[in-house]
């Protein structure tokens, strides 16, 4: 007999910020093969380096985009080349890599900022 173990929107038991990287709590990133939106802030010089990610497809979420990127609402957005951790204002683009990471609910606004959906689906 199963039962349920959690309700899959979060990571649990944490991913790991790398070393001197600064997170925000509420921007998209890519740590340890997961997408998904900071739950916690954690400063660059901070030595607990744990946190939690929201992967669910079911909430949207402002983030920054890089200056560059402008796409339209229903635009598929992907991670830049190379392995490893990304974060959503510098390493999102357009242009199709692999499987899409996120999609636009909402233009970017005069900010910067995108109104998006995370996509774990590669």
């Amino acid at each position: 007999m199963g039962q349920l173990k959690h309700d899959g929107r979060a990571t649990q038991n944490g991913v790991s910020a790398p070393a001197a990287q600064a997170i925000v709590k509420g921007d998209l990133y890519r740590i340890n093969g997961w997408t998904g939106f900071a739950l916690k802030t954690i400063g660059a010089s901070d030595t607990l380096r744990t946190l939690d990610l929201e992967i669910s497809s079911e909430r949207i979420w402002y983030v920054k985009l890089p200056a560059a990127l402008a796409p339209a609402i229903g635009d598929p957005l992907y991670w830049t080349a190379g392995a490893g951790f990304k974060r959503g204002d510098t390493d999102l683009q357009a242009a199709a890599a692999g499987a899409p990471v996120a999609k636009v609910e909402e233009v970017k606004d005069a900010n910067g900022y995108c109104a998006v959906r995370a996509l774990n689906i590669g």
